[in-house]
């Protein structure tokens, strides 16, 4: 009878002893596919933004390869909001608002 309350202890802690690393085992693995899912949504925002910036560059080289001067000073004008040197600039305050 002391031999199988030994052996029923003994089984219960291994028992006990290979559960928790089988819990070990499973929470470090879905803790580990978490993590490649996040790493898999930043390289993949990260690849959107490196083909937005490689059109925008193909943008300006198109316009700096292919534009007269004037066509320059109105992107300069209306994207960039540049005046040319003793220029006076009026604001609408009305537009604003709209």
């Amino acid at each position: 009878m002391n031999i199988r309350k030994k052996f029923s202890a003994q089984f219960m802690l291994v028992t006990v002893f290979i559960l928790f690393i089988v819990y070990t085992l499973i929470s470090n693995f879905v803790f580990q596919v978490k993590k490649l899912n996040e790493y898999k949504a930043e390289i993949s925002s990260l690849n959107k933004q490196i083909s937005s910036t490689k059109k925008q560059i193909e943008e300006l080289k198109k316009i700096e390869n292919g534009n007269t001067s004037e066509d320059l000073e109105t992107i300069a004008r209306n994207r960039l909001n540049m005046v040319k040197p003793n220029e006076i600039v009026y604001i609408d305050i009305g537009k604003e608002g709209k």
